[in-house]
């Protein structure tokens, strides 16, 4: 046969060809320089990592006559003969069918005799772990006391199956995946001394699919240029080994996120029509969330948003069930519907976690207005315009309210805060019960996210208690929406109640006010308490704060009632006394 594989014509000859192992041949090279290699090795590590090649380059260089610096030199009889497999001295036997007694006494029988050609004789027995018990024990008297011309080198992947006896009498070297960059870089080298033509995108993810074995991403990477007709691709990459591009998990997922199953389904069902492998979509699924994941804790790129918007702990929650999916279809007949139902789980999942921003109010950049948006944003001005009405400005024409339905279960009035219940927690507020609920506050954002309450720590996590009297708290909410659900849904309020008093120990109730109208309420209060019983001084709080300018209020708000609806929309009266 002409054509020889990649993986066996580019196998490392010298311990500098080998990639990513300079733990084991750096110490390999310097004992065979000292003259003070042992006589028994055990390569422990993943497959194609380069156990076998290294035995092969070990005994060249213990046998080499030209040997420098413990490599071989390659051009002698010896290194030639050991290359080409024809060297007499150097013997290599497979465990897992020759596992027997019987075939190790014949090793034990031929190796007190001299090599004939080199200087030692080198047995390589590879998947050693696969050898019975007995026929560990037949090897076990030999390895404790070889013949001075004799190396044992023990390769396997599942070093916990040899026994320790045997382990104790040889040098054991733990080989390690190889890494990304190594395998990209190796690929390169190859691509580029066949004169291949190759995307750097198709280097990248063979080293992704090769998860760190060597061997392995070289036969991909054979078997997609026989595809491609000698031409490397992304695509032909991914059509070899069933898989789809990252632009297509996106969209799988960003179905799921919208809970569009049927979607999800019929995405599904045209990837495996296309010949895509289910254990291989599964493990790109995998992958998308771990980049989703770097992305959100590190400065790293990654062009796809399906699951940017979600916490990490739903993130996290997400691999763990794509992972038992993963391990499930391996017993399985029909792989089909346990992903099907991985899609329905994931959905599921994710319908029951809140948003990672949920007040849509706070966006910075929109290139369009959002309905949800305005509606919150027309609340909030409605609110200010009633406040500032009753201090001489009112606006003319009022803007229609958008029809609109709310899935949220909500109940009573739909404003997001109540200026007199706010004033009753004032009338009775004390610096004992603030200080007693602001030192505790963290403690009941931990016990809702340790009680998986995930509804209750998106609301409280970005919350202050301001104000606090013996059977009522008035905590601000930076989110005008999350003000308005503690202040308007009952089964919120009371669950947030529940944790406080786990906390405290006492019951209080709750009432929300929003930060950015914190200070106006606060002002109007105490404005309004001036000539009263005087409690107003309990409610100033550890830090005195400046009254905002009533006049500069009133214009702020106004010219934020113009820039919404418009110069010709709004018309500000000035009441005349």
């Amino acid at each position: 046969m002409d054509y020889q594989a990649l993986y066996r014509m580019f196998r490392p000859q010298s311990f500098d060809d080998v990639v990513g192992q300079s733990h084991v041949t750096k110490t390999l090279r310097n004992a065979i320089s000292k003259g003070k290699q042992s006589h028994a090795y055990i390569f422990s590590g993943p497959r194609g990592t380069g156990k076998t090649s290294i035995a092969k380059v070990f005994a060249k260089a213990i046998n080499c006559e030209n040997s420098t610096d413990g490599e071989p030199c390659n051009e002698c009889a010896i290194c030639k003969g050991i290359t080409r497999g024809t060297n007499s001295d150097v013997i290599e036997i497979d465990a897992a069918s020759n596992n027997g007694v019987d075939e190790i006494r014949n090793i034990r029988d031929k190796v007190k005799y001299a090599p004939s050609e080199s200087k030692y004789k080198v047995y390589i027995i590879d998947e050693v772990h696969m050898l019975t018990t007995g026929a560990f024990n037949a090897l076990l008297k030999t390895l404790e006391e070889p013949p001075a011309h004799a190396v044992f080198i023990l390769a396997t992947t599942e070093p916990h199956k040899i026994p320790p006896t045997i382990i104790s009498r040889a040098q054991r070297f733990d080989f390690k995946a190889i890494s990304h960059d190594q395998i990209v870089d190796r690929l390169r080298y190859v691509a580029d001394s066949q004169d291949i033509d190759y995307e750097d995108n198709a280097l990248d993810f063979i080293a992704k699919a090769s998860e760190g074995g060597m061997r392995d991403a070289l036969s991909i990477m054979d078997q997609a240029i026989a595809f491609g007709d000698e031409h490397l691709t992304l695509q032909d990459a991914l059509d070899v080994t069933g898989s789809v591009d990252e632009a297509a998990i996106n969209q799988l997922f960003e179905h799921v996120a919208n809970s569009d199953v049927r979607a999800a389904f019929e995405t599904y069902h045209h990837f495996v029509a296309e010949g895509k492998e289910v254990n291989r979509l599964i493990n790109d699924m995998i992958y998308f969330v771990r980049d989703t994941i770097m992305t959100k804790t590190s400065e790293t790129q990654f062009a796809h948003e399906a699951l940017v918007d979600f916490d990490l702990d739903t993130l996290y929650k997400m691999i763990d069930v794509i992972n038992d999916t993963l391990v499930s279809i391996r017993f399985s007949v029909n792989q089909n519907v346990h992903f099907e139902v991985l899609l329905v789980k994931i959905a599921e999942m994710i319908k029951d976690q809140p948003q990672a921003v949920q007040n849509v109010a706070t966006t910075s950049v929109a290139t369009e207005p959002n309905n949800e948006v305005l509606l919150q944003r027309m609340e909030q001005l409605e609110n200010e315009l009633q406040t500032l009405k009753s201090q001489g400005v009112t606006n003319d024409v009022k803007p229609a309210q958008p029809q609109r339905s709310r899935s949220s279960k909500r109940s009573g009035s739909n404003k997001p805060f109540s200026t007199q219940n706010i004033y009753k927690v004032l009338d009775n507020a004390n610096k004992e019960d603030i200080k007693l609920l602001k030192d505790n506050w963290q403690k009941v954002i931990s016990h809702a996210r340790n009680n998986n309450q995930k509804a209750l720590v998106s609301l409280l996590q970005n919350s202050t208690p301001v104000a606090a009297s013996e059977q009522q708290v008035l905590v601000q909410f930076d989110e005008v929406i999350h003000c308005e659900i503690v202040n308007n849904d009952e089964e919120k309020r009371s669950s947030i109640e529940d944790v406080v008093c786990n906390i405290i120990e006492k019951k209080v109730r709750v009432v929300g006010v929003p930060s950015n109208q914190w200070m106006q309420v606060r002002s109007d209060y105490i404005r309004n308490r001036k000539n009263g019983s005087g409690k107003e001084a309990a409610v100033v709080s550890e830090e005195e704060e400046i009254t905002p300018d009533a006049d500069q209020t009133e214009v702020d708000v106004a010219q934020k009632a113009k820039d919404l609806f418009g110069e010709d929309t709004v018309r500000v009266i000035e009441d005349e006394e």
